[in-house]
């Protein structure tokens, strides 16, 4: 192999390195950040209940709720969109998870005890997060003044399981990132107008 095709490869793994250095740093520092933060217990336990709300609970109320409120055909069709979503959600996330193998802040060495389960080994990206954000702006697609929150809920509950010690900061980014192209495909693939 000349010398001249391997230089291209070692600038890629070495800017690579770089930039992999700043989001840990930059995770590690927000990390440290969330955890200096005392809570009363009170509000944590409000918060760890909020959190749990994202394990996927939530949207079975939610579909119940458009059960109540929408004719029938119009609640299947964003249910089933919802559900699609989701299984475009699921697929992208299984294999970025185990390709990654991420540990998660508290199998770092970090002095932090998770308050909430985790649903599985790895850190990244954050299913919570990713899933959620697909489900909620497929919502806000059908409904869109439920944009804002449908961006915000998903954040919040991923900024708090970073508080609660089973994710990074990048877990969370990459996580809504893969949330809303998800969301993309799943638009793309079960366009909104009933025909």
């Amino acid at each position: 192999m000349d010398v001249t095709e391997t230089e291209p490869n070692a600038r890629i793994a070495t800017a690579f390195a770089a930039i992999t250095g700043r989001v840990v740093a930059l995770d590690m520092a927000f990390f440290r950040l969330l955890a200096a933060v005392n809570l009363p217990k009170s509000v944590a336990y409000f918060l760890i209940l909020l959190v749990r709300s994202g394990d996927g609970w939530i949207w079975a109320l939610i579909a119940c709720a458009l059960w109540l409120f929408l004719p029938f055909a119009e609640m299947e069709r964003v249910v089933l969109h919802c559900i699609l979503a989701f299984a475009i959600s699921l697929a992208i996330y299984f294999p970025v998870k185990f390709l990654g193998r991420r540990l998660r802040p508290y199998e770092k060495g970090l002095p932090i005890k998770p308050l909430v389960p985790p649903l599985d080994k790895f850190s990244f990206p954050s299913g919570h997060t990713m899933n959620n954000l697909a489900v909620a702006l497929t919502l806000a697609a059908h409904f869109p003044v439920l944009f804002l929150p449908a961006i915000a809920i998903p954040i919040l509950l991923g900024a708090l399981r970073v508080f609660f010690g089973v994710h990074f900061l990048s877990d969370i980014i990459g996580g809504g990132v893969l949330g809303a192209f998800a969301f993309t495909l799943a638009k793309a693939f079960f366009p909104l107008s009933g025909s």
